[in-house]
């Protein structure tokens, strides 16, 4: 998938447009052998409509110039090969397995479950179990009569007492599962705590772990979301000298001396994917952050802008600031995700079950009586395989449309499925239901082995993965991995090439912050006396912590550095920074250099491979002919509009 979507970006979605209807059919262009029609080029031009930004890529002449590259690109993929190879057919396959399970499900039935979800999204339960266990080749019934017998002790006695008593964490668990809501838990147990009244007991109930009995503490609406900014000091630091609970506590003393909070993230933070932003994070929910301490002083957190304490969790100090905190989201904004969650876990088994019943009524079936197939069909008693007179063989078992299922290939499944059979069980018995899962499989692969030709969406969507998988593969051979292997076209590029590839100007220094400018004075006039950064933070932070220093290396666009300032070695001016105030002690310049090879090889592969892609272009322009319909390109020019 994530070959998919970067082939995606090769191509420029445009404004969508609607074309008269004559023309629509007619023939745009050839390349080569490969006749494309205006349909056609049309449905990949509205693809992506709104990634334009540009109005010149709007331009149908501009698109078509893309659209032919993108094209004879596809047509050297498959000229070489590589629609043959089996890595290609392999991931194809998967993806197309995957993509009809989308199109081979009971919309209504999804429908449902997928409502169900929400309501249970939006709620919690809070609940307490005990479950027995079955283990392989246990006896089930005894297992079924055990948690019936456990029932009543968890309806009156005491859990911690109850738990002291049976836990074995083998055999019988009996946990306090907390709150929860839809998707934590199996599909079956989820159920029953949905299902059962609060302060209740359900009855006895099976799930593929054993046999359960759950009582309900509480139910209540679910918290939603809440979103936080934070900064983060991590437990384990480069400088030796930096201890992370001082640093955190030197900031919460400077946010509460009223420095901003958003400017010391920036500045301080650790956390490099929340810092530039403030150290505004996305919003979560319970459960989806690995810290417990984390996401209850998040929630604790009761007024928006309200600061939290510093805490500490096992990736480092933090404090909190509260941004936001959300409800629920409304069903229509959530939906695509729930029904994701729905297909993937146990409720798609419901959901299958109607689309079965679906596809026996949509396609034409000839059965056969399973009474005839179980008095011509033996087990061989000396291996245990299952057989049938080699005259029946290659007669028709079972005819779905026109696709014939011959008796060997039922047979074959028996064989394959041959430990489930029991022989107190009985023989019918398993031929029937060996059966219904022969006719199962077959008619959901029937239906998917047919998709392409009921289903034009379904056409449409294969076809762009199977022509974007393609086109990742050539460009991977011919452009990127070429432009990597290529080490003497490389060093050629670079040695003519080597003033786009410079170093970013640093200063190596001590930044003394703080929100009140006359520190800053002490601390300069101390610097210029030769103390020292630490003796000077010793003696003025002793009263209040509005004094922080950082000291290394330094990229001038850090954001401790003030913007457009000039460097020069020594002891700066002092700076007006944001909220605050800065002052630098610069030991070391480095200005912008001309890369070495090694250090520019990263920017020098990303230029060359652009030079490279225009010339394998240029060289498969002359290869293939490409002959515009000129008439009707003009034609469909004059008939687009947007809509």
């Amino acid at each position: 998938m994530i070959r998919f979507f970067l082939v995606l970006n090769l191509l420029i979605g445009f404004v969508n447009f609607t074309i008269a209807q004559p023309i629509d059919s007619e023939n745009l262009m050839t390349i080569a052998d490969e006749t494309i029609s205006v349909k056609e080029f049309l449905r990949v031009y509205n693809k992506n409509i709104d990634l334009v930004q540009d109005e010149s890529q709007k331009n149908i002449d501009y698109y078509l110039n893309l659209y032919t590259n993108y094209k004879l690109k596809l047509k050297e993929a498959r000229t070489l090969g590589f629609d043959q190879k089996e890595s290609y057919k392999k991931e194809f396959e998967s993806y197309k397995n995957q993509l009809s399970k989308a199109y081979t499900s009971d919309k209504e039935v999804t429908e449902t479950l997928v409502k169900e979800a929400y309501n249970r999204t939006a709620n919690e339960v809070k609940a307490q179990h005990i479950l027995v266990r079955i283990q392989p080749g246990q006896d089930t019934l005894a297992a079924y009569e055990k948690i019936q017998a456990l029932r009543p002790r968890m309806v009156k006695e005491d859990f911690k007492s109850l738990r002291t008593a049976l836990h074995d964490g083998k055999s019988i668990f009996v946990e306090d599962l907390g709150y929860f809501s839809a998707f934590k838990m199996v599909y079956d147990f989820e159920n029953a705590a949905f299902n059962t009244p609060l302060g209740q007991t359900s009855k006895p109930f099976r799930t593929q772990f054993g046999y359960h009995v759950v009582k309900v503490l509480n139910k209540r609406p679910s918290k939603g979301k809440v979103q936080v900014a934070h900064i983060m000091i991590a437990n384990t630091q480069n400088d030796s000298t930096l201890v992370p609970q001082n640093r955190i506590k030197e900031i919460y003393r400077s946010i509460q001396e009223g420095d901003s909070f958003e400017s010391l993230a920036k500045q301080f933070s650790d956390d490099k994917s929340s810092a530039a932003k403030g150290g505004v994070m996305n919003p979560f929910k319970s459960g989806d952050i690995r810290s417990e301490i984390f996401v209850n002083t998040a929630f604790g957190l009761k007024d928006i802008g309200a600061i939290s304490e510093p805490i500490q969790t096992q990736f480092g100090w933090h404090i909190l600031k509260l941004i936001s905190k959300t409800p629920v989201e409304p069903y229509e904004k959530i939906k695509v995700d729930l029904e994701q969650k729905v297909k993937r876990d146990s409720r798609s088994k419901i959901i299958r079950q109607k689309m079965l019943e679906k596809l026996k009524q949509q396609y034409k079936i000839s059965q056969p009586s399973l009474e005839s197939v179980a008095a011509l069909i033996e087990i061989n008693d000396a291996d245990d395989t299952w057989m049938v007179e080699a005259s029946i063989e290659p007669q028709v078992f079972l005819k779905i449309e026109s696709q014939e299922f011959l008796y060997k290939d039922f047979v074959d499944l028996l064989n394959k499925n041959k430990r489930s059979f029991n022989v107190s069980t009985g023989k019918s018995k398993f031929i029937s239901k060996q059966y219904a899962l022969f006719l199962e499989n077959n008619l959901f692969q029937y239906k998917k082995n047919n998709l392409i030709n009921e289903n034009e969406d379904y056409a449409n969507v294969l076809k762009e993965y199977e022509e974007g998988l393609l086109l990742f593969d050539i460009m991977e051979n011919k452009i990127w991995k070429g432009a990597q292997l290529d080490s003497i076209g490389l060093k050629s590029y670079y040695n003519e090439n080597t003033s786009k590839f410079k170093s970013n100007s640093k200063i190596t220094a001590t930044i003394a912050r703080s929100n009140k400018k006359k520190k800053l004075k002490a601390v300069k006039k101390l610097w210029s006396q030769g103390l020292s950064t630490e003796t000077i933070s010793q003696k003025l932070n002793k009263r209040d912590q509005t004094l922080i220093f950082s000291s290394g290396d330094f990229e001038i666009d850090n954001p401790l550095i003030p913007k457009n300032m000039v460097f020069n070695k020594g002891i700066s001016e002092i700076f007006s920074l944001d909220d605050n105030y800065v002052l630098l002690n610069i030991s070391n310049i480095e200005t912008p250099q001309i890369l070495s090879f090694e250090d520019a090889k990263g920017a020098v592969i990303s230029n060359y491979q652009n030079v490279l892609e225009f010339e394998w272009l240029e060289t498969l322009r002359n290869k293939y002919p490409i002959v515009i319909n000129e008439e009707i390109l003009n034609d469909l020019k004059k008939s687009i509009k947007t809509e």
